[in-house]
């Protein structure tokens, strides 16, 4: 059963959806009514249409430049005058006959009635050709047609479509079809000045062969256009026709079919699903921690500029090798961490002063050596007093020895950049103030190591 996705619109085109392909070729030969065999003279010659017949016992005209004004010349005819919509010719066909008949009943009572009541109204007729290609089940196809609104028109309709079949129709009748349209107007097309195009999608059963354009029911709309004499009829002049295998919906445009794209309002790449990678590593930028830093995949898309094996998003040190432990910074080496530890009681004041005594030069020193020896360190000096005396003076007199510090170690060569200090006062302890041992382990000096850009 085939299943119409986009009713067909009158007037003026829709946007279109961006497609992720080119439109398939035109399936319908002769779509123009160019090709003739012999030329047209009259009425009712639709057969000299190569390829094209009537699909009821209705008859279907064809117009041409060659033709006569008293009938179907181009373009001027009997039913009015216009060029065509696409090449030189064109065709036209009655969609409905408003056929009335006298009301006797009206003659016999006398009653104020209308002189005339509807009588058959049933006339119409079709046109139809056989589609070049076999179409793929399931697959989206558009059609596309442009009708006019003969000037000797008085009547309009809407449901003018088109209807694939899967046989050519030989109904021998001059009725409406009971067939369903794939595509037809929900609007009443009643424009005798401008071309008009019918348009719409359908998904093919696979077993369609002909394609048949009419109007179609249920519950035609009716309209009259009379304009002079009323002849009573809605005739369509038809141009343009065609059938076209429908590319799929591609919303950003990238090539991927928004079906196929996990991104589908962001143009990225086939590859990765149709989404994109801004820095081009392989790596969709939805799933990359570092969209704009080009790195491997096993590192969710980041860098890893020191080699060491994490990447720069989460290494503490991504400028220098590290290790797991340190999370990406160098390791501290055993000495360096035992010199530290003798640094915490070893560098020695003057009491109440921020004077080093000279017996803490030579651990000093040594930290200077260790700074020398491994330029990516960078150190916090922190200072620390016992709880004994005031708090304020306390954390002044920690900040100005851990400053001192840090003078002795940028008087002997190390930059300050490298070099934080800062004191504490009495406020972290590591020991118990209440006694002497423990008062002399809270005074103190502590180093850290720290890697910082």
């Amino acid at each position: 059963m085939k299943v119409a996705l986009q009713i067909a619109l009158a007037g003026a085109l829709l946007p279109s959806l961006a497609l992720a392909q080119e439109p398939g070729p035109n399936l319908v030969n002769n779509g123009g009514f160019e090709s003739r065999s012999p030329e047209v003279n009259t009425w009712d010659q639709l057969s000299r249409a190569s390829g094209w017949s009537n699909a009821n016992g209705g008859s279907v005209d064809v117009f041409s430049k060659l033709g006569s004004k008293k009938n179907v010349g181009i373009p001027d005819n009997e039913l009015g005058t216009s060029t065509a919509q696409e090449g030189e010719n064109y065709a036209g066909f009655v969609a409905w006959k408003d056929d009335q008949r006298p009301n006797f009943k009206r003659l016999g009572n006398g009653r104020d009635e209308q002189p005339y009541k509807a009588a058959w109204n049933q006339y119409s007729e079709y046109l139809q050709t056989a589609i070049s290609s076999p179409l793929t089940p399931g697959q989206k196809y558009d059609i596309s047609f442009w009708v006019k609104l003969a000037d000797k028109s008085d009547r309009a309709v809407n449901g003018i479509g088109a209807y694939c079949s899967p046989s050519q129709l030989s109904y021998t009748h001059r009725h409406h079809l009971t067939e369903m349209a794939d595509v037809k107007s929900d609007a009443v097309l009643d424009n005798k000045k401008d071309w008009v195009e019918v348009k719409g999608t359908f998904v093919a059963d696979g077993d369609e062969k002909f394609l048949v354009i009419g109007a179609f029911g249920p519950n035609m709309e009716k309209k009259k256009a009379v304009e002079g004499a009323d002849n009573q009829r809605a005739y369509y002049y038809i141009d343009g026709i065609s059938l076209r295998l429908r590319p799929e919906d591609d919303r950003d445009k990238d090539g991927v079919p928004d079906k196929e794209d996990n991104c589908p309002d962001e143009a990225g790449v086939k590859a990765l699903g149709g989404c994109p990678d801004r820095d081009g590593d392989g790596v969709a930028d939805k799933m990359d921690a570092c969209p704009d830093l080009a790195g491997p995949v096993n590192q969710q898309g980041c860098p890893d500029s020191d080699g060491d094996g994490f990447a720069d998003n989460v290494d503490k040190c991504p400028k220098v090798a590290g290790i797991a432990e340190m999370k990406g910074c160098p390791g501290i080496k055993e000495e360096t961490k035992k010199l530290f530890e003798k640094a915490l009681t070893g560098i020695q004041f003057e009491t109440g002063s921020a004077v080093i005594k000279k017996t803490s030069f030579g651990i000093l020193d040594q930290v200077v050596a260790v700074m020398n020896e491994n330029p990516a360190y960078n150190l916090e000096i922190h200072g620390h007093t016992d709880s004994q005396g005031d708090d304020a003076k306390n954390m002044k007199l920690s900040d100005d020895r851990a400053a001192s510090v840090r003078t002795y170690l940028t008087n002997k060569g190390v930059a300050a950049a490298r070099l934080r200090s800062e004191g504490h006062g009495e406020t972290v302890p590591v020991a118990d103030n209440k006694t002497a041992a423990g008062r002399a382990k809270n005074r103190r000096v502590e180093f850290k190591v720290m890697f910082w850009e």
